[in-house]
């Protein structure tokens, strides 16, 4: 390690274990593909049940014909997650190929779907694209775990839910839209009108743009030579990965398997949504049902695309908040209320006659939405090994589609024997099952310390904050790598860039003229590069990751305030009495200046409580041996 005034002393190149902060544009590139994504999964969720309709389909048979969604997520996330584990290209990468092909399918499908006439080559290609879907989404979401330290995790998945927000925006209030376009009003030989034509196309272009440019202006991080050598020795397949999942799931942590019970309810009812809510539109504002069909039901199938917006809208305004409240209150109570809102705005939906009033229970939908494509994979990604992060997203995703595959081979008898064959019921159902998830949530305990998320705790902080940067000051006496060691010991919890800075004078050591409780400074940057490098000599990889050492010319306690600047997202950590403290005295001057004057977050150690005496006998000791040598 070297040491080098005011410059970075990074990781080598494409080491895996040491991952360098990104940018806000780079971050906001890496995501952009989840737009193009989302908005073919807002297709899949708002215009294709009504696609089914209009080529005839009955509404009973919504729930079977959904059944691709289901089993490909169940099938091909957890073995895409695993086999893009185990993937390793100098050129493509690890996950770009899975996401970048997954894309591809989609746009195909995409553009094919509105000239399909016939039922049954409409649900062939639903089931391809939902393959292509699954292909793309949970690499992608691992790709995110892969690039960022865990300081930047939380905005990772934020930026991924406004995108995911903004993807399926676009694709529902397209739908809206587009239908009001006169010249697209007529019909194609297939019975399918132009409009819906148009939503498609766009589509197929989206997710191309999107997709193809993230993967292009993204580097993904090559991994150690060790992780190199594990993936060479892996065995490859289907059948390893398959194994794979398995001993995943029996070793994943606690509160994974707490989440799951949730999720139960939570997706049944999802699913009942997106099935029903053009039909529960239809019959209590239109006036209109699929079986009528007419210029009412295309109206209930773009309001329904509208309402769909509407909530992903909220979705992407209350994702910039969901995250800093489940830091403060725990990700349990903020996903029970997120339930609760979600359950009561259905109920009431399915009760209202008027289409404006219609869109005031999104506000609800929306919040709870920005929680279910956040939290959960936020928390999933800060508690299990990243090198294992795509194959328990594919897992957590099997938690999803479970319930879903439960609902497309139940549900149609329960609409039809249950619920009279009205989509109001059917949608008072699924806020009911969402109610009941809220409960479950808040039934569920928090896990044990070390099960808890670092991120995105679970129960409630128990743990410190995650910082961006930890600084320290440091002039190489023991009291102040007393203080080194606890700032290492903060910044690999937080996974944060450790800054170790030494501050000097010109001149010659005027120590002897200090005086009494005041700080004695280094003087001339010989010394302080020696100071510097006994500061840093103990920090391994495991103790600290992410080094930076800076020698800077001036004042100590300005030097940590002007390295810090205006970021309350940083701490500086100082020992409470530095070199030259008058015994007794509880704030050295270093310290104190900077107490008094810092932004962010303060830590100061008690070194006031070590043996002073001794260490410093023992470091003057020291430093007369290297003299001697030297001369």
């Amino acid at each position: 390690m070297t040491t080098t005034t005011s410059e970075t002393v990074s990781a080598p190149e494409g080491s895996a274990d040491r991952k360098p902060l990104m940018s806000g544009t780079a971050l906001l590139m890496m995501n952009l593909g989840f737009f193009g994504v989302q908005f073919s999964f807002g297709l899949t969720q708002s215009a294709v049940n009504p696609l089914f309709l209009l080529i005839g389909a009955d509404p009973e048979q919504l729930p079977i014909l959904n059944l691709a969604g289901p089993v490909t997520g169940l099938v091909i996330q957890p073995l895409i997650g695993a086999i893009s584990d185990r993937t390793w290209h100098p050129k493509w990468g690890r996950r770009r190929p899975f996401i970048t092909v997954g894309a591809i399918l989609c746009a195909i499908i995409l553009f094919a779907f509105p000239f399909v006439g016939v039922l049954w080559l409409g649900v062939i290609c639903f089931w391809l694209l939902d393959a292509g879907n699954n292909t793309s989404m949970e690499p992608y979401r691992a790709f995110i775990s892969d690039r960022l330290p865990k300081s930047q995790l939380a905005r990772g998945f934020l930026t991924q839910s406004m995108f995911t927000g903004a993807g399926a925006v676009l694709a529902n209030v397209s739908l809206f839209a587009l239908q009001k376009v006169e010249a697209l009003q007529t019909e194609a030989g297939n019975g399918v009108p132009y409009w819906m034509f148009a939503c498609f196309m766009i589509g197929t272009v989206c997710i191309l743009l999107t997709v193809l440019t993230a993967m292009a202006r993204t580097r993904e991080l090559k991994p150690s030579e060790e992780e190199l050598a594990e993936m060479r020795a892996a065995p490859k397949g289907v059948g390893p990965a398959v194994r794979e999942i398995a001993d995943a799931v029996r070793t994943m942590p606690v509160a994974m398997h707490k989440i799951g019970v949730v999720f139960a309810f939570q997706w049944y009812a999802m699913f009942i949504y997106w099935q029903f809510l053009a039909v529960s539109i239809g019959e209590t504002v239109f006036g209109a049902n699929p079986e009528q069909g007419g210029a009412a039901w295309d109206d209930a199938i773009a309001w329904s695309g509208l309402e769909n917006g509407a909530y992903n809208f909220v979705t992407m305004v209350s994702a910039l908040f969901l995250v800093g409240f489940a830091q403060r209150i725990g990700a349990k109570r903020v996903h029970a209320i997120a339930l609760g809102l979600a359950a009561l705005s259905l109920v009431w939906l399915a009760r209202i006659d008027n289409q404006y009033v219609a869109l005031v229970p999104m506000i609800g939908v929306g919040i709870f939405w920005a929680s279910a494509v956040g939290v959960p994979y936020l928390m999933v990604a800060s508690m299990v090994p990243a090198k294992r992060t795509g194959v328990y997203m594919g897992i957590l995703n099997m938690m999803i589609v479970v319930p879903m595959l439960i609902q497309t081979v139940t549900f149609g008898w329960i609409y039809k024997h249950w619920l009279n064959s009205s989509g109001s019921n059917a949608i008072t159902l699924a806020g009911v099952l969402l109610g009941i998830g809220a409960v479950a949530m808040l039934w569920v305990n928090p896990p044990a310390e070390n099960d808890e998320s670092p991120i995105v705790p679970l129960g409630g902080r128990r743990s410190i904050t995650v910082y961006d940067r930890v600084v320290v000051g440091s002039d190489g006496t023991p009291t102040s790598l007393y203080a080194v060691d606890r700032a290492a010991e903060v910044a690999q919890a937080a996974q944060a860039r450790l800054v170790v800075v030494t501050a000097y004078r010109d001149g010659d050591d005027q120590a002897g003229e200090a005086a009494e409780g005041v700080h004695r400074d280094l003087y001339g940057a010989d010394a302080a590069r020696d100071a510097l490098a006994r500061s840093v000599t103990g920090l391994t990889r495991e103790r600290a990751r992410y080094i930076e050492q800076l020698l800077v010319r001036g004042d100590p306690a300005q030097a940590l305030l002007d390295t810090v600047g205006n970021n309350p997202a940083n701490l500086i950590v100082v020992g409470n009495r530095g070199l030259g403290a008058s015994q007794g005295q509880l704030l050295g001057s270093v310290p104190a200046g900077v107490v008094r004057n810092a932004v962010c977050d303060v830590l100061v150690v008690q070194t006031s409580a070590l043996d002073e005496e001794r260490m410093f006998k023992a470091d003057t000791a020291d430093t007369a041996e290297r003299r001697a040598v030297t001369e």
